[in-house]
């Protein structure tokens, strides 16, 4: 038989090497750290990012004010972390903002956790009092949405026991971004609508982008997915073929919370001079400041407090979180000069703001770690089940030491 010109054509195409070793979808923490992995070994890798920049839920705000601000992710968690060393290699300065030198006494964990019970119903059992609970309802959802078999297998009870202090970067947190992003090919408003594994005995991965006026396709030997949870459970990225069982009842079972970050700048003090943190207690809001030149301060708070905030319109919204402020340091505070926020669960590209485990989703992680035929691969808080800086720059390299073993 005799093939014409545009078959020849169209086989040459599918018998083309990719042009990409990897292709890495989302260009936050996880998905910089795992392409910064890759390249410093030798492979051809593209990263590809919805945004118009990159860092994802770490957002430096560089133009509300003389001093930057963090719409996103604010600290580093301790003296010893991971990231650390990108603030030795950016060469930036830290300053304490918190701290816990003798930590509380760890709770006595006699027996383990059921695997469907919740952090609040298993304490209780072992008749923990309330106030010696961990206190995750400051900044996450509260005890009774989280497993407690998560907790109890990965260290998560000890940890808010242990002694800690936080630390902000001076001039911005997404400093620290430099060192990981450079050199690397990064595409931005290339949001990834489709990742196709293509063939079978050594698939490749097809993705279908958009944006730039077009849909195109890329295709490379291997993938990593490094987006947030609300983003893969909202099935913005189609998957073919299907996920497998075990990965999309993962997904299902996952959950983001939302958080509120409301930034004022005040034109005379209304921060207490000797303290930079109020609040926290009783789930109520936390109060920063953090800066005194100008004087601006945070109203921080998560779950469903943030949620009844984030359903106000915005002038609202502000207002409560300024009669917030006011009772917190004890008098009625002037109007601010400017005000901004960042509304992480509208946001498509974020759908939520940081992932917890629910009761008996304690497996999930694990499962969204394991490799889809060794050539789809997860990277981010889907398969650490942690939400900070450092466990995103930590999955990059842990996913992609496991992907490049056999690459």
């Amino acid at each position: 038989m005799t093939l014409g010109g545009a078959a020849l054509l169209a086989m040459a195409g599918c018998a083309r090497e990719p042009e990409w070793d990897v292709a890495v979808v989302g260009a936050g923490v996880a998905g910089l750290s795992a392409a910064r992995n890759l390249v410093d070994h030798g492979f051809r890798v593209i990263v590809l990012e919805a945004r118009d920049r990159v860092g994802g839920q770490l957002y430096t705000d560089h133009s509300f004010s003389s001093v930057p601000v963090e719409l996103g992710a604010g600290l580093l968690h301790g003296a010893d972390v991971s990231t650390w060393e990108l603030v030795e290699e950016a060469r930036v300065r830290t300053v304490p903002v918190r701290s816990d030198e003798e930590g509380t006494t760890p709770i006595a964990l006699s027996v383990p956790p059921r695997d469907d019970e919740s952090v609040a119903s298993y304490l209780r059992r072992l008749g923990v009092p309330q106030d010696d609970w961990p206190p995750v309802a400051v900044d996450n959802e509260p005890a009774e949405r989280w497993s407690a078999t998560w907790m109890y297998r990965n260290g998560v009870f000890d940890w808010w026991s242990a002694p800690r202090q936080d630390f902000r970067v001076v001039g911005g947190y997404d400093q620290l971004l430099s060192p990981l992003a450079d050199g690397l090919h990064i595409e931005l408003n290339s949001p990834v609508r489709r990742i196709r594994l293509v063939g079978s005995s050594a698939p490749e991965v097809e993705l279908t982008v958009s944006g730039r006026g077009r849909d195109r396709r890329v295709r490379a030997r291997r993938c990593v997915v490094a987006l947030p949870i609300g983003v893969l459970r909202g099935g913005a990225v189609a998957f073919d073929p299907v996920l497998p069982a075990d990965h999309r009842e993962a997904l299902g079972a996952l959950r983001a919370t939302d958080v509120l970050k409301l930034h004022y700048e005040f034109d005379r003090p209304v921060f207490p001079e000797d303290r930079h943190i109020l609040g926290g207690e009783d789930e109520g809001p936390v109060f920063w400041c953090v800066s005194r030149d100008p004087e601006i301060v945070v109203v921080w708070t998560a779950g469903d407090r943030a949620r009844e905030l984030l359903a106000l319109p915005d002038d609202e919204r502000f207002g409560a979180g300024l009669k917030a402020l006011g009772e917190a340091v004890g008098e009625k505070v002037p109007d601010p000069v400017r005000r901004t926020t960042h509304d992480w669960s509208s946001d498509e590209f974020s759908r939520g703001a940081y992932l917890y485990v629910p009761p008996g989703a304690h497996d999930a992680p694990a499962a969204l770690a394991f490799p889809v035929r060794r050539t789809l691969f997860f990277a981010g808080e889907a398969v650490t089940g942690e939400n900070t800086v450092d466990g995103a720059y930590d999955s990059g390299y842990v996913v992609t030491d496991d992907l490049r073993a056999d690459l």
